[in-house]
């Protein structure tokens, strides 16, 4: 039975639809909300679907950093430990496969000022801001532009 008139066009793959145009591919990174962490399915919302919280609104700072492994992105007042242990980092998978990164490797964070900072939390291998060691459990500023090291080979770009 042949379907019926005006249905064709739904049966062919996307773009070559015509008229109609394949949406933009989705953001491939997550927003978390800075309070209770969990991954927002809509960034621009109010609040946070978890915890009920107001989230922080377009404008505000927000801290990126560019690893060969993905783009992470703290808001204002999360506090997000770097490391390959999933029970205490909640993006482990980025850093698993480099095993001279600590479990608990460093903490970074975007204060309510818009400073970035980040801490070693006493790693193996190391915590670097262009070049230069953290010493264990000292904080030390992120800018536009600084290479964030954990250990030998692992370097990502601030972004602010």
């Amino acid at each position: 039975m042949p379907p019926p008139p005006g249905r064709e066009a739904t049966l062919l793959p996307p773009d070559q639809n015509q008229g109609q145009q394949r949406p933009p591919a989705p953001d491939s990174t997550a927003f978390m909300c800075p309070y209770c962490e969990a991954v927002l399915s809509n960034p621009g919302a109010a609040q946070c679907d978890s915890c009920l919280r107001p989230l922080p609104q377009q404008g505000t700072p927000v801290l990126r950093m560019m690893f060969p492994t993905g783009e992470l992105k703290v808001s204002v007042g999360q506090h997000l430990v770097l490391g390959r242990d999933a029970g205490q980092s909640p993006v482990a998978s980025t850093f698993t496969q480099y095993d001279n990164v600590s479990r608990r490797h460093s903490t970074v964070w975007l204060d309510p000022s818009g400073t970035a900072w980040v801490r070693d939390e006493g790693s193996t291998n190391g915590t670097f801001v262009n070049g230069e060691r953290l010493p264990r459990g000292v904080e030390a500023p992120l800018r536009n532009g600084d290479q964030l090291r954990l250990a030998a080979d692992v370097t990502g770009t601030v972004q602010l």
